[in-house]
């Protein structure tokens, strides 16, 4: 048997899923009674550079944005607290993943990030929107729904976020997470969904 050292063999561990209520028949049988993998872990950032709030303005529509962060002290990526909010085609902070309009009226995912790079979110231009695997790692399957721990992200919604990642058998898809059933699917592009913004 091959020993590797424990330094090593940390690297392999995988986010428990944050389920915390077992549902099988018997002793150790499902997520909840084994809880298994690393606790997620958050540093909130609310002082200084990541106090106040920033404009983030598209198509002649301002999401007035906190500058609050969360840092995931096991993946290493930063998160805005808060979603988007208050711009999109019904304002609602919903957007859709490919980009509508240009210049001026362009709207999207895309030119969202762009606009709260060129604001200087919380004093960075590097932010971007996850890939599937970066937003599954804030998910929590702890019922009744699987949105983030509440007092990193206090308001995200149970509804679909978009990630950055393309559908892989119909292009013109998007992989997106719902939080309120803790499932991922495909939706056009032209769909509307949530944007959450992460840098790292």
């Amino acid at each position: 048997m091959i020993s590797f050292p424990q330094s090593y063999r940390k690297r392999g561990y995988l986010l428990a899923t944050g389920q915390v209520t077992s549902y099988g028949s018997g002793t150790g049988v499902d997520d909840g009674a084994l809880q298994k993998g690393i606790a997620k872990a958050y540093t909130i950032l609310t002082t200084g550079q990541y106090s106040g709030t920033t404009s983030i303005t598209i198509n002649s529509k301002t999401d007035v944005h906190s500058n609050n962060c969360v840092f995931d002290n096991n993946t290493g990526l930063m998160w805005s607290r808060y979603a988007a909010a208050s711009v999109g085609p019904s304002s609602n902070g919903t957007l859709p993943w490919t980009t509508t309009g240009s210049g001026a009226t362009a709207e999207g995912i895309f030119p969202y990030v762009l606009a709260a790079n060129t604001a200087s979110l919380s004093g960075f231009s590097d932010w971007r929107i996850p890939n599937i695997f970066e937003l599954m790692s804030i998910l929590s399957n702890e019922a009744p729904s699987g949105i983030p721990n509440a007092t990193a992200f206090p308001s995200w919604s149970s509804s679909t976020y978009w990630s950055s990642t393309t559908e892989t058998s119909d292009t013109t898809k998007a992989i997106n997470l719902n939080f309120l059933n803790a499932t991922q699917s495909a939706a056009l592009k032209t769909a509307t969904a949530r944007c959450a913004l992460v840098r790292g």
